[in-house]
């Protein structure tokens, strides 16, 4: 395993110059073993085997695609909204300032939530179903808060919107 390892880090590492002059964990093994035992800030993964590895790298990237595919297909719907008050003849910088300001602050929510689970989860240092439990909370409750935003700037962005254009129009 410890062959397999050096092997692949030195496949990344002849991709990047830089990366090997630098001195990072990536150049040396025993540095990059090193931090990962001692490390402080990061809760500790004790992968045991190549397929743990190969398990964890395809749940990285089956999260990773989820979630950027619903992102993109949030905002589709979002722009399908507008274009469709456009073509009927609706008011559609309004809609579009709607969808707009609640996309951003959806994501916004979201991310705070995520960002303040893991900060608890790294405190926590849970171990084994665990984190899987926490991770799906986690998850639930970012979705919760990234919905519950959405919904009530949705419904109060409209105001905000006809105060600018009334103050606009004074000026």
């Amino acid at each position: 395993m410890q062959r397999n390892y050096r092997h692949e880090l030195n496949i990344v590492t002849e991709r990047s110059r830089a990366l090997a002059k630098r001195g990072t964990p990536l150049t040396d093994v025993e540095r990059g073993r090193h931090i990962a035992q001692s490390s402080r800030t990061a809760v500790k993964l004790n992968v045991m085997s190549q397929v743990q590895a190969s398990n964890l790298v395809k749940f990285a990237k089956q999260a990773k695609f989820l979630g950027n595919g619903l992102a993109v297909i949030d905002f589709g719907t979002r722009v399908g909204n507008i274009h469709n008050s456009y073509q009927t003849g609706g008011d559609w910088e309004r809609d579009l300032f709607i969808e707009s300001s609640s996309f951003s602050a959806s994501v916004v929510a979201g991310t705070l939530a995520v960002n303040g689970g893991l900060a608890l989860l790294m405190v926590a240092i849970p171990v084994g179903w665990v984190a899987v439990v926490a991770g799906l909370a986690i998850a639930g409750v970012a979705a919760a808060s990234s919905i519950g935003m959405n919904n009530y700037v949705k419904e109060n962005s409209g105001n905000l919107y006809d105060d600018i254009l009334k103050w606009i129009s004074i000026l």
